[in-house]
């Protein structure tokens, strides 16, 4: 599956309070899942499978909502991958990798 077919996939089940404000808003939630299980995983230990399926999913939740704004912003999820990789091949060959700010 490409990122253009998991977004027009992943929207058919976005229910209809599910917004553009909310999917907007509830993307930090779930980064902030992610980060919550790394947390209690260096707070409680635990198994490091266990932990890689738990990410999984929470990775899969902030997928979701990132194919969500995507596309209420009229864009393609494939488009906004390519032009990240666009992105940071110029950041290569520029010598920017490493700083901070957008434009470099």
């Amino acid at each position: 599956m490409n990122f253009n077919e998991y977004q027009m996939k992943a929207m058919a089940f976005r229910l209809p309070t599910a917004d553009a404000m909310y999917a907007l808003l509830n993307l930090g939630s779930e980064a902030g899942e992610v980060l919550g299980l790394e947390a209690k995983l260096i707070r409680d230990g635990g198994s490091v499978d266990e932990f890689r399926i738990k990410l999984k999913k929470e990775l899969g939740d902030v997928l979701w909502h990132i194919a969500a704004i995507a596309k209420d912003n009229g864009m393609d999820l494939h488009d906004v991958a390519m032009g990240n990789i666009h992105k940071l091949a110029q950041r290569r060959i520029n010598n920017t990798i490493k700083g901070s700010g957008d434009d470099r």
